[in-house]
């Protein structure tokens, strides 16, 4: 079963992801800030992460160079996602993909196409 570490500031839409990902057969791992998400990675070896942009403590953008640096020969994938913020969330995506991320999604999120592009990375 792939893991997956989802990590979102926004209790009500992780825990709607989370049932919605484990109904899909997926193992999922929630953290509710970018620091806790740092943390749980080592101990989750998640085989992809979905990271919200604007979070406290630790922002997605910080997080995202983080996975890149810490593991460049073989980084989970990496999906980021944003509502918007101080920049359009669109802003902040661009961004991310440039950075690296394998896809980004703007909130609201199809959750039938994100799993799509999960499956799809995970192949």
């Amino acid at each position: 079963m792939k893991k997956i570490l989802l990590i979102d500031d926004d209790d009500v839409f992780n825990e709607s992801l989370k049932e919605y990902l484990e109904y899909k057969k997926f193992e999922v791992a929630c953290a509710f800030d970018g620091k806790q998400g740092l943390t749980m990675m080592s101990q989750v070896q998640p085989d992809l992460i979905i990271t919200d942009i604007v979070m406290p403590q630790v922002e997605g953008i910080e997080l995202l160079d983080k996975v890149l640096m810490d593991s460049p020969t073989a980084p989970p994938k990496v999906i980021v996602i944003s509502g918007g913020g101080r920049m359009g969330g669109c802003d902040y995506l661009n961004i991310a993909k440039e950075m690296g991320a394998d896809s980004t999604f703007e909130k609201p999120i199809d959750f039938n196409r994100l799993v799509e592009t999960i499956d799809r990375l995970l192949q």
